[in-house]
């Protein structure tokens, strides 16, 4: 009798351990996140520290700093497909993944932030079309839309897809329509990035930000911090999975055009300066920076926060060449943009209404200055953005090809 040895494979797990931690890690973040957006969902905005004299804090910071750093979405494609310049082709798709990742992660915080998340779909059913919020809100689902559009195909390419290649031809229809949506995207971007800087300089009795350049600086921080963003988090991928995921000498090209971005927006905030220091000054601007610089950490915060940090030292590690040929000088970069943007928002969102009210900008102020600092459930929010857009990374790089075909 002869008999027959059966050898069998040992058991291997899908992912390796430190994907499994990661995973792990991610999963913590969003129970924080679930528990917290289930406090707020059941008590309401009371648990938070925010008031009537300060009533936008930490959740409308989250939500304007991830609209400028997916910028990088809107603005790569523009290059791309209108300006025709087909060398930034090989990025695209990762710049929609993130486009996608920062305005989804906006429209979780404003979920939170409106108090009364049940009428999301308000908006879009009883217009105001005096207000400026309501045409930020319809720009910003349009476009949100839009990305969803543009990042269809390489949803269905993924390989589950491969036993329905009905789906995989439908998903792959909007191919057709790429430079339309280009277009659009862009046209939708810049609008509702201008708002939300307009949303102040509209607004006569904040006179501190009540001035046309509010707009310009949002966009020009946009397009300057979001294609940079984008850059870093290819980095990033490509030392994690060991291999070069988009050529170093677009990456390159994409920071030059960071650093300039980012000039020509710190020559904006330098010129507004001057003209509210020197030129344009009134009672009510003098007091409200009097104000701020006085009782609020606002002096620090802009010359190092937003000055500094969020435009000479990326500025310098985009365009000077020693620099420039470093990825890791490229991702401290963009993170340095990143926290000048993040610290930006915050100076404009919350700053602008420590600010008491005036309605008679040439007045003293008599009210007291408003005082805010997030509560923990606030954090805990914050937890649940940062635990998303990280899931949303995680997953898409591990199994969507973003980098095994292009576009063309």
């Amino acid at each position: 009798m002869t008999t027959s040895t059966f050898s069998r494979k040992p058991f291997r797990l899908p992912f390796g351990i430190a994907f499994l931690i990661w995973l792990g890690l991610l999963a913590v973040l969003l129970a924080i996140g679930f528990y917290s957006a289930i406090r707020v969902f059941i008590d309401g905005l009371v648990i938070t520290n925010l008031s009537d004299s300060v009533p936008w804090g930490l959740w409308i910071t989250i939500d304007l700093s991830s609209i400028a750093l997916g910028a990088g979405a809107f603005t790569l494609s523009a290059i791309v497909y209108i300006f025709g310049i087909k060398r930034l082709q090989p990025i695209i798709r990762l710049a929609v993944l993130v486009g996608f990742t920062g305005y989804s992660s906006a429209m979780v915080t404003l979920l939170m932030d409106i108090g009364r998340p049940d009428r999301f779909w308000h908006p879009w059913v009883f217009w105001n079309v005096h207000s400026v919020l309501w045409e930020v809100t319809m720009a910003i689902t349009i476009y949100l839309m839009v990305l969803i559009i543009e990042f269809a195909p390489v949803i269905v390419e993924a390989k589950i897809f491969d036993r329905w290649p009905k789906i995989r031809v439908l998903g792959h229809f909007p191919h057709k329509f790429t430079p339309f949506l280009a277009v659009l995207g862009m046209l939708i971007s810049l609008v509702h990035q201008s708002s939300l800087g307009a949303t102040y300089g509209v607004i006569k009795s904040r006179p501190i930000w009540f001035k046309p350049s509010m707009p310009i600086m949002f966009v020009l921080s946009a397009i300057a911090a979001g294609p940079a963003v984008t850059v870093a988090v290819a980095y990033v991928v490509e030392w994690i999975l060991g291999k070069r995921t988009v050529p170093h000498d677009v990456l390159r090209i994409i920071t030059r055009f960071s650093g300039v971005g980012l000039l020509a927006y710190g020559y904006i905030k330098f010129w507004d300066l001057a003209a509210v220091t020197y030129y344009g000054s009134t009672s009510g601007v003098n007091s409200a920076f009097s104000l701020l610089q006085q009782q609020t950490p606002y002096s620090f915060s802009f010359w190092v926060g937003e000055v500094i940090l969020g435009i000479l030292v990326p500025a310098i590690l985009f365009l000077v060449p020693r620099f420039n040929k470093n990825p890791a000088a490229a991702v401290v970069g963009a993170f340095s943009a990143m926290l000048g943007i993040i610290i930006h928002r915050w100076n404009v969102t919350v700053g602008g209404l420590f600010v008491p009210l005036s309605y008679s900008p040439g007045t003293t102020y008599e009210l007291p200055i408003g005082s805010y600092f997030p509560a923990l459930i606030e954090w805990g929010i914050g937890i649940l953005v940062i635990g998303y857009a990280l899931t949303v990374l995680t997953l898409a790089v591990r199994f969507l090809p973003l980098f095994e075909k292009q576009e063309h």
